[in-house]
């Protein structure tokens, strides 16, 4: 839980209208990437046999999450928590303009990360999902850049995250403290027109790795959507085949009891015949 807009088939946009079923979506919100086609498959069939036919088509829309899409849209429900972490990141922002201490502002983003990372970590061990570093990255930086997007938090509230982020911009958010001791006491030194013409282009430079970083994170997002798409149209195709195969299975046995009614039809004939005889 890739490119393209997929918001169009979002849990948010469909959840409105599916209150006769809204346990079975939240159902599909949980399971985990491994199982979600079944489960999405599923739940297409049980709402076109009820007659929901608009809604199983746009169920059916729903995309399996990546392993950090899930593991969030399952860890981070918690409005206190997830709102403790949006001011934490606000304050070290602060820091870094000189308007708050930075170690004090680390220690608190720190510290509003774990609970949701160790969740999101646990519900990865029990999908039998290894935890890789990279992995995990991705699972921070998505997770800072939903807090700091007010749209994106509402999503990550409500279990409904469609793709991983990458935390343009956040750099500073694990690499430490400043080198200078604090952003405040650096602000103190920076001054006359050179250093104000060299914090402008550190500035320029650094908004331009954002759009750099975002270009590169959708580019790759768009590669996921592909794989994603690809393995479930496999997944969809083994159904397919498992179904026709139990479908050849039954017949296979209705086949072999016809026959044996058959043979038991013949050899009571023959007995009656020789009887008579």
């Amino acid at each position: 839980m890739v490119g393209g807009d997929l918001r169009v088939s979002s849990y948010q946009e469909i959840i409105s209208d599916m209150n006769h079923s809204l346990g079975e979506l939240r159902g599909l919100q949980s399971a985990t990437p491994r199982d979600f086609v079944r489960a999405r498959n599923a739940l297409v069939a049980k709402l076109q046999k009820d007659g929901h036919v608009a809604e199983a088509r746009r169920v059916r829309r729903l995309r399996r999450p990546s392993p950090v899409v899930w593991a969030l849209n399952n860890a981070a429900s918690a409005r206190r928590e997830v709102g403790e972490l949006a001011d934490a990141v606000t304050e070290l922002r602060r820091a870094q303009l000189g308007e708050r201490e930075f170690r004090p502002a680390m220690d608190r983003l720190r510290a509003a990360l774990a609970p949701i990372m160790r969740r999101a970590s646990e519900k990865l061990k029990l999908a039998r999902i290894p935890l890789s570093p990279a992995l995990e990255r991705r699972l921070h930086d998505t997770l800072i850049a939903s807090v700091v997007d007010r749209r994106l938090r509402a999503d990550l509230l409500a279990g409904g995250l469609t793709e991983e982020r990458g935390a343009a911009g956040f750099d500073i958010l694990t690499k430490g403290p400043v080198p200078a001791g604090s952003a405040r006491a650096k602000a103190r030194k920076d001054s006359g027109p050179v250093e104000r013409r060299r914090r402008r282009q550190a500035e320029r430079e650094a908004r331009a790795a954002a759009r750099r970083a975002q270009r590169n994170a959708r580019a790759l997002n768009r590669v996921a959507d592909r794989k994603a798409r690809a393995a479930e149209a496999a997944e969809a195709k083994t159904e397919a085949l498992r179904v026709a195969l139990l479908q050849q299975e039954r017949r296979a046995a209705d086949l072999r009891a016809a026959a044996s009614a058959a043979r038991d039809a013949a050899r009571a004939a023959t007995r009656d015949s020789e009887s008579g005889d």
